[in-house]
């Protein structure tokens, strides 16, 4: 049996669809997160 497992939080899931859509979620945080950090900066200068 295969282990599919989130290299972002580890988390292991039965199948391939199930973790790719878990990453999907991880993946827009971090986007989100770089968003968010940018427009923080751009009203610190």
């Amino acid at each position: 049996m295969e282990i599919n497992q989130c290299y972002y939080c580890e988390q292991i899931f039965e199948t391939k669809e199930n973790l790719y859509e878990h990453v999907e979620v991880h993946s827009s945080l971090e986007r989100n997160r770089e968003l968010n950090s940018r427009k923080k900066n751009k009203k610190q200068f």
